[in-house]
């Protein structure tokens, strides 16, 4: 069982080099990290039904990962890092969720981990929708620099979660 990539850091060559933002856009550069799940295996603990294996993958869906090239810095992909920092965050807390999960039936272990799916991804799209706002998309270099330190700390914490970011 294992969270794969939580610690993966972005580099240029994972961004679609853009001469504009497309129609519609105002950033930047856009990153789009998503989860999926393998080695996936129910147990019983007594007559509970539990999650006996799981591996959350974080990866990067490439075909939506752009970046105007003329606009590449430093401070820009560590915003762009940022937002998957965020979804590491969300992943590691919906991992060890589903870990304790102990259940009365498969359809009910399968009710609770879709919704905690579902929450991790609301609260995913909160955060991340925060942050652009609270940061400018970056632009705001003070914003941008708390951000960056409580990112660090809740990922180096392995209890933190996104609740513990900035609101």
């Amino acid at each position: 069982m294992s969270l794969n990539n939580f610690d993966y850091q972005l580099q240029w060559s994972n961004f679609a080099p853009q001469s504009d933002s497309p129609p519609g856009q105002t950033e930047y550069a856009q990153i789009h990290p998503d989860t999926t799940f393998t080695n996936f295996r129910m147990g019983r603990i007594g007559r509970s039904v539990t999650i006996a294996s799981v591996n959350i993958n974080i990866r990067l869906i490439l075909s939506d990962c752009w970046v105007v090239a003329a606009r590449r810095t430093d401070e820009l992909l560590k915003h762009e890092q940022g937002h998957y920092d965020i979804m590491a965050i969300g992943a590691r807390a919906m991992y060890n969720r589903l870990l304790n999960l102990r259940e009365n039936s498969v359809s009910d272990l399968q009710n609770f981990m879709n919704d905690i799916r579902e929450n991790f991804r609301t609260n995913v799209r909160d955060v991340d929708n925060r942050y652009d706002t609270a940061t400018n998309h970056g632009i705001n270099t003070a914003v941008q620099q708390t951000w960056d330190r409580q990112i660090a700390t809740v990922k180096a914490n392995p209890a933190g979660t996104l609740g513990d970011l900035p609101s």
